[in-house]
């Protein structure tokens, strides 16, 4: 049987396991792009969207229109939107508890940039080709990026090349 779970579970989730409160009648901007960052990186690590959540590469890095639309939707809460049969917690809770705003943005954006360098190339960036497509595309700190980089590395989302 597949297991599955809300917006609404996956932020109470995230209340508990980051520390991450998101108020879904008064939300700020800032929590709208760190719950955009924290459901990519939860897909990143085995969750599933039930319903399609195509990211795009937006200012703040990437972004589903479609998430935003369900989370200000108040009756979308409680409708299944994550199989969680494939979804690593203790990796998730280990590599993103009390990560700030600027490192989820930079660690989404890497992700990104290597999936899509994987799609147009076939095989996967080296840490300084991501580097460089990230900069290209973003005005982070060069150190800040390798980093990130290198935390993504230690936690198993990028293979050291």
């Amino acid at each position: 049987m597949e297991h599955t779970c809300t917006l609404g579970d996956f932020t109470s989730f995230l209340r508990v396991t980051c520390g991450f409160d998101f108020d879904n009648e008064r939300h700020t901007f800032g929590e709208r792009i760190k719950l955009q960052k924290y459901v990519f990186l939860a897909l990143k690590m085995g969750m599933n969207a039930v319903v399609p959540l195509d990211y795009s590469m937006y200012i703040r890095g990437p972004y589903s229109s479609m998430l935003a639309d369900i989370y200000f939707n108040g009756k979308e809460w409680h409708r299944s939107l994550f199989s969680t049969d494939r979804f690593d917690v203790a990796r998730y809770v280990r590599a993103l508890s009390d990560r700030d705003t600027l490192w989820l943005e930079v660690a989404s954006t890497i992700l990104f940039v290597n999936g899509h360098t994987l799609a147009a190339y076939e095989e996967p960036p080296t840490r300084d080709m991501a580097i460089e497509r990230v900069l290209a595309l973003k005005s982070y700190d060069r150190e800040t990026v390798g980093r990130i980089y290198d935390d993504l590395v230690h936690v198993g989302l990028i293979q050291a090349k």
